[in-house]
């Protein structure tokens, strides 16, 4: 029966709303499909298009009509409605398209008359076994990138130490410079761990007088050595952690313990320097918060602690656009009575202390600016979280020398950073545990950040002399 269609000149209405006239030239019952020659394409809102050939699915037929036969067999237009080709059996096999190889003067004439066509009615008129013959030249076209060039653009825009690469462990050199057979245990050649530059330091000594290790040790329990961390060494530990909060199927992610923890601890520290200068009586706290920043959101989470603890809080946010994670503790902290500006002229000058949550990045707007001259104006004291603001924390160099804090204390989060290199830096150090396992720390490569916290969160750093 599927045979007695072809030849057929019809009619198609599209549920899209298209409507194509031409001639049927396949069916195929068993997909309910057919393919129309020499069809023309009417498309709302544009002219007539013509293409040589059509294929049409059943179910997105809507209406269909023979308008005229053009075999003798049909004897009579009827209207078929859009289950026509469901009503076709499938006992004839769908009818193979065999595509033979043209010679190279019928292509010539082929692109001819494919390019006439495709003046005449643009690209429904194109013919697709052109694009069929001609194969893609994958040699030709990877000849066109040049790797090394690209590498070596790579290489000369990268500004980062050697000693903060990631590859840093696998190139610094051995103790025992030897040449393995391939017999011998290349395991069981001593390396230099990551965080022990000294062998490094040696090999360039123009760099390491910009980048000396200061070994920094805590202030009780027998001086024992604290390990500096790089800002991306904790990123990638912190990436670890989230990694063991997603596979205990939890919603939150590590950052949030961070600012929890990290704000807490801050307000311990905070309520000991007060204890320590004699303010017990309602202290005045003026916490200065960057926009997007962590650091800024330990400030706010600080400032719910300090107002439990009987401390009039005074916070002033970075003016422009906050990020939703700075908002969601903005609210909070006024929810727990904490007083919120974003402009420094709404600040007053009777304060107790100052913390400087502003910013750790290099990318300081005109309102950081601002921030860090009003500070630095200011005569009281000031403590830092995680690093001074304005300063580098991986080399401890001032990003624009005339815009940084010096505070009296830092409070650094789960480490100190490499950018401790004095105390006319950063002032004394604390660390406060913001809650990292120490099993993340040795899938990062870190051996010996063995911080004895005991049964403290905040303990007290010094530089050792």
């Amino acid at each position: 029966m599927a045979e007695a269609y072809s030849g057929l000149k019809v009619f198609v209405l599209l549920h899209s709303g298209i409507k194509l006239d031409g001639i049927v030239s396949q069916v195929f019952p068993s997909s309910h499909q057919m393919t129309l020659k020499d069809v023309t394409l009417h498309i709302p809102g544009q002219l007539p298009h013509f293409t040589p050939i059509y294929g049409v699915i059943g179910k997105d037929i809507k209406d269909l009509q023979v308008l005229a036969p053009t075999t003798p067999n049909v004897q009579q237009t009827l209207p078929i409605d859009n289950h026509i080709l469901d009503q076709i059996p499938s006992s004839h096999p769908p009818t193979k398209t065999v595509t033979t190889i043209k010679s190279t003067s019928k292509t010539r004439k082929t692109k001819q008359q494919t390019n006439n066509c495709r003046k005449k009615n643009g690209w429904a008129g194109e013919d697709v076994n052109i694009f069929r013959e001609e194969e893609f030249d994958f040699q030709k076209n990877l000849d066109m990138f040049d790797k090394a060039k690209v590498f070596a653009e790579i290489s000369e825009s990268d500004e980062t130490a050697p000693e903060d690469l990631l590859v840093t462990l696998n190139r610094l050199p051995q103790k025992n410079q030897t040449h393995l057979l391939p017999t011998e245990n290349v395991l069981g050649v001593e390396r230099v761990p990551l965080y022990d530059m000294t062998t490094t330091r040696h090999n360039n000594k123009s760099k390491d007088k910009k980048r000396q290790s200061v070994k920094i040790v805590t202030a009780q329990n027998g001086n024992i050595q604290c390990s500096a961390m790089t800002p991306l060494q904790m990123t990638q530990v912190e990436h670890e952690c989230d990694k063991k909060i997603i596979q205990m199927n939890q919603k939150s992610c590590f950052e949030d313990v961070v600012m929890e923890n990290g704000g807490r601890g801050a307000a311990l520290l905070v309520l000991q320097i007060l204890n320590r200068m004699n303010i017990v009586s309602s202290p005045s706290i003026v916490i200065m918060v960057g926009q997007h920043d962590k650091k800024g959101c330990v400030g706010l989470v600080a400032a719910r602690h300090l107002i439990n603890h009987g401390c009039h809080v005074t916070v002033c946010i970075e003016s422009g656009i906050t990020s939703d994670a700075t908002l969601q503790y903005e609210i909070a902290a006024r929810r727990y009575g904490a007083r919120v500006c974003h402009h420094i002229q709404e600040l007053g000058d009777s304060y107790d202390l100052v913390m400087d949550a502003i910013v750790e990045i290099e990318e300081m707007s005109h309102s950081i600016y601002d921030m860090i001259d009003w500070v630095n104006d200011q005569s009281k004291p000031v403590l830092s979280i995680d690093f001074p603001s304005g300063v580098d924390a991986t080399t401890g160099i001032p990003y624009q020398p005339e815009y940084v804090i010096h505070p009296n204390w830092t409070l650094c989060l789960g480490a100190p950073k490499t950018g401790c290199k004095s105390h006319e830096i950063t002032g004394d150090l604390y660390l406060v545990d913001i809650g990292i396992p120490r099993l993340c720390w040795k899938h990062i490569s870190v051996k010996g950040n063995m911080v004895p916290w005991g049964a403290d969160f905040l303990i007290a750093l010094e530089y050792d002399k």
